[in-house]
């Protein structure tokens, strides 16, 4: 598992911290080798030379002139000159000088000399031997308490934490662009409507949306003239088709019997064909979710497909699941996937299993026909493909059937999984988001945050109920009705 982000942001924040932190590495390096230790070691000697200075000009000069001596000493540099000597242990002060301190003054004085800190004193005190000798010698210990490293850290701290803010905030300027550019991507590719996003910002930037623009009028204007084209050949070919049919009707049914039955099935076979290709044609618009009930939608369409003779089992995991979807397209997707599988199924069980939790809303249509090789997979997907002999009985399909069941669940944001089924078979899986158990005919806004909600491992109800504090819905209901519903459907449908 890695930690990198995906996002260009959080790439490049993570570029410009890592810059930053070697650039103050490298500068704090410099700085203490090339400027602080030789201004430390500078200072230190003046300093150690003056108080080597001052214990040699006592022991020169007569007593009488001890006095102003010391006063110019405490005056210039700060320096007092104990009266009387007091017993004390030599210690080791942790402050940032001292180091060159003591070093500055073993080097002055020519030997070892001690330096005492008294504990709760603001006093440091050195004995410095003078022709036989000692003279104890004190300083204000803030003299060594100077940290100008501390400084240093700060001055390139602050440069580096403004010019980290400042290079976000440019490079969330540009991101935010190609943030809206992804989402409206996103919203072509599902066969939504063709957004127009801001021509603005950087000259770039400003070319890239005018571009997509463009694009996006030219392909929404390729759909419409397709599916003009489709319907116009499609209305000149059931003309003739009507008439075709009427002139069936009218035939003897006794005279051969067996060929008027095959002219109605290749009639009723084209205008089904005729059908699919306007239903894929005409894309698909989104409509305001409803309420409905998923058990019941699925033995609706269980039942209408045992009509044609196929055996179908049915399978409820959960009970009864109200949810909130488009009903024509959800029903057009079941079906079409019903159908693949009945077609492909080798006239076996048909298996329909119904998942509707919390976590999971998914309905799995599993069939023991001779499965799709992996490599097929996705190609089915794709309109007016289709697979060998070896996957499917003889039929006049056009191969458009799961093409629009996948179009329409793109437009939905619902998965199609076509899965391997143990023993044989194929398991073809609709799954839907779980946060549509709750009604969202609301923005799009409100059903990300949802998502986000959802992926943060939140709770749906706690998930669904955050979301609709900031702004009514089209279909306000509370995760708390829904399970009052779902026990009333409960009550009166049972379980299998």
């Amino acid at each position: 598992m890695t930690i990198y982000p995906r996002s260009l942001l959080g790439r490049t924040a993570i570029t410009i911290a890592l810059t930053l932190l070697a650039f103050m590495a490298i500068s704090m390096a410099a700085a203490v080798y090339f400027v602080y230790s030789p201004m430390a070691k500078r200072a230190a000697d003046d300093f150690a030379a003056v108080i080597v200075s001052a214990a040699h000009s006592l022991q020169s000069l007569p007593v009488e002139m001890h006095g102003d001596l010391k006063n110019q000493l405490m005056q210039d540099h700060g320096l007092i000159v104990a009266e009387q000597p007091f017993e004390s242990i030599e210690t080791t002060s942790e402050l940032p000088f001292y180091p060159f301190f003591h070093e500055s003054l073993d080097e002055k004085a020519g030997t070892d000399l001690r330096i005492i800190e008294p504990v709760n004193s603001p006093i440091i005190w050195v004995d410095v031997p003078a022709h036989g000798k000692v003279y104890r010698l004190g300083f204000d210990k803030e003299r060594l308490g100077t940290n100008p490293p501390v400084v240093l850290i700060m001055a390139v701290g602050v440069g580096a934490l403004l010019t980290l803010i400042a290079s976000l905030l440019e490079v969330r300027r540009v991101v935010r662009p190609l943030k809206q550019l992804s989402d409206a991507v996103k919203k072509v590719a599902r066969g939504g409507g063709v957004p127009q996003i801001p021509e603005e910002g950087p000259e770039e930037i400003a070319n890239l949306a005018r571009t997509f623009n463009r694009m996006s009028s030219d392909l929404q204007q390729l759909s419409e003239n397709r599916t003009v084209m489709i319907a116009g050949i499609s209305h000149d070919l059931r003309t003739p088709l009507t008439r075709l049919g009427l002139a069936v009707e009218m035939l003897d049914e006794n005279s051969n019997p067996e060929l008027i039955a095959r002219i109605r099935h290749n009639l009723d076979t084209m205008n089904n064909l005729i059908r699919q290709f306007l239903q894929f044609s005409q894309g698909v618009e989104g409509e305001c979710p409803v309420q409905l009930d998923l058990w019941q939608m699925i033995e609706s369409l269980a039942a209408d497909l045992k009509l044609e003779g196929s055996e179908l089992v049915l399978h409820r995991r959960d009970p009864p699941c109200v949810y909130f979807a488009d009903v024509v397209a959800l029903e057009r997707v079941l079906a079409n996937l019903l159908k693949n599988a009945a077609q492909h199924g080798m006239g076996k069980p048909i298996n329909i299993s119904l998942h509707c939790n919390d976590e999971e809303v998914a309905i799995e249509i599993a069939d023991r026909g001779p499965g799709i090789p992996p490599e097929e997979v996705q190609a089915v997907f794709r309109p007016f493909h289709q697979l060998g002999s070896e996957r499917a009985q003889p039929s006049e399909g056009s191969g458009l059937g799961l093409a629009i069941a996948n179009q329409l669940a793109l437009k939905h944001n619902w998965t199609i999984q076509l899965l391997p089924r143990d023993g044989g078979g194929t398991v073809a899986k609709l799954s839907l988001p779980p946060g549509q158990r709750f009604g969202l005919c609301g923005s799009s806004a409100q059903r990300g945050q949802i998502s986000l909600n959802l992926q943060a491992g939140a709770p749906v109800g706690a998930a669904v109920g955050e979301s609709l504090e900031d702004e009514a819905l089209q279909t306000p209901v509370s995760a708390d009705a829904v399970r009052q519903e779902d026990t009333e459907l409960l009550s009166r449908v049972g379980t299998d």
